[in-house]
């Protein structure tokens, strides 16, 4: 029998993880899991529009929504895996005041086709205990099912989905003061950096109590809601009040890493004696606050929010600890599934790249291009560039799409990662192929779309 867990989240920059280069937010346990894992150091995610953005998880289509037409078919490949006899189970995270949200509304038809559904309520608030969040009730969840699960016979799927960090990343108390010290004092030394992870290594599920003032923590609340809620007020923002966002921002990435590693330290115990495959991604990265400072139109597309991470731990492959630079997207995954337990796919349309295959480094792979998009924007990455434009929803009078009206940015790759220095003007052989390819998928899309 073969098991297979996926750990996703819908909002979990690649870049806020140690094992991503972040060099002052503790992640131990997804760095632990880097370790003994293939790490894919190019994933992006292709689809970040408002409700979307999942999808490419469960169709395996590498086209955004964006791209596609108004009757192209949505399968599941969830579907195919249990007509093969795949037990299949979702654990999906909520928050207790509001349910699902709308991007998980939009995803019901895709959760229903698992056998198993169950929903995990918590709270987000700075003033509960942590055991008492959305991604400590579902990881507690997780594992007190996974003995069960390890003890079925049947080949099994289990996805386990978190909201990852949310809009407003308000975790409790400690979290979310943990890292001030880098606003307070930027000179930390190694000996109080050692003693902070030791810190964090020794947190259990209780409370636990800060030394900031209950007025100045009141204080700190308020700045940041009105950080994390007012995005048009961010350029009016000072560098202090930036840094305190993504500080509060990298307690909740803290947090989410110590109760991931609590399932990690459970399902690693059944490694040596069970066929396992653990994929931990995410479905997008974070926002503009949390990058470089830059001036762009693009901001929904940029690096911090489209580089994922992507982790593939499998019991009995000899690459631990190996990366990979092949570029790779979130419409793999359903592709590298299926491989997993040799199931064909019935439809044409997955043109994803075999993940499984990457483990052993199978370097004769075609590169792929990645086509993104958001509500706002169209992009294509390749090895070499990532292009953007604003979207063009009007056609001119001959019946063709103008791009008089486009923004367009390109950045060379993987050289400018946090797509500082925009080379359109300077690359404009590079631009006429790309926006080529670009017209080609909107023209097709509108010409499907005619009555």
């Amino acid at each position: 029998m073969k098991k297979a867990f996926v750990v996703s989240f819908e909002q979990l920059p690649a870049c806020m993880l140690g094992c991503y280069g972040h060099q002052w937010i503790e992640t131990p346990n997804f760095d632990r899991l880097a370790s003994l894992s293939v790490l894919f150091d190019q994933h992006f995610a292709n689809d970040l529009s408002s409700v979307e953005n999942s999808f490419p998880w469960w169709t395996g289509q590498t086209r955004p929504h964006a791209f596609q037409t108004a009757n192209q078919q949505s399968h599941c490949f969830v579907t195919e895996l249990k007509n093969q006899g795949v037990d299949t189970s979702l654990l999906l995270e909520a928050d207790s005041d509001s349910g699902r949200n709308a991007a998980q509304r939009a995803q019901e038809a895709y959760f229903s086709c698992f056998e198993q559904v169950d929903t995990i309520a918590g709270t987000n608030d700075y003033r509960i205990s942590e055991s008492e969040t959305p991604v400590a009730k579902l990881m507690q969840a997780a594992v007190a099912r996974l003995p069960e699960w390890m003890a079925d016979s049947r080949d099994q799927l289990i996805w386990i989905r978190s909201e990852g960090v949310p809009a407003f990343p308000l975790a409790p108390e400690f979290f979310a003061t943990l890292y001030l010290d880098e606003v307070l004092d930027q000179d930390e030394s190694e000996e109080d950096s050692e003693e902070r992870i030791q810190e964090i290594d020794d947190l259990t599920s209780e409370e636990t109590e800060t030394d900031l003032e209950a007025e100045d923590w009141q204080e700190l609340v308020s700045a940041v809601a009105e950080l994390f809620t007012s995005q048009e007020e961010w350029s009016g923002l000072d560098e202090q009040e930036r840094q305190m966002a993504r500080v509060v921002y990298a307690g909740y990435v803290t947090m989410l890493d110590q109760w991931f590693g609590r399932f990690l330290d459970r399902l690693l115990e059944y490694a040596e004696s069970h066929s396992l495959l653990l994929i931990v991604t995410a479905a997008r990265g974070g926002n503009s606050l949390l990058g470089p400072l830059r001036q762009s139109d693009m901001e929904g597309l940029l690096e911090e929010s489209t580089h994922i991470p992507l982790m593939i731990f499998q019991s009995d492959t000899e690459q631990a600890g190996s990366r990979r630079q092949f570029l790779t997207q979130p419409a793999d995954l359903p592709v590298a599934l299926r491989s997993w337990w040799n199931v064909k796919s019935e439809h044409q349309s997955d043109q994803g790249t075999d993940l499984l295959l990457l483990l052993e480094d199978q370097q004769e792979l075609p590169e792929p291009q990645i086509f993104a998009a958001d509500d706002d924007t169209l992009a294509m990455r390749t090895s070499e560039y990532y292009y953007l434009e604003s979207q063009v929803n009007q056609l001119s009078d001959g019946g063709d799409y103008s791009d008089d009206l486009q923004k367009k940015e390109l950045y060379r790759k993987p050289v400018d990662r946090w797509d500082v220095a925009d080379v359109h003007l300077q690359s404009p052989e590079v631009v006429a192929e790309i926006t080529s390819q670009l017209m080609e998928l909107k023209q097709k899309k509108h010409d499907h779309n005619l009555p």
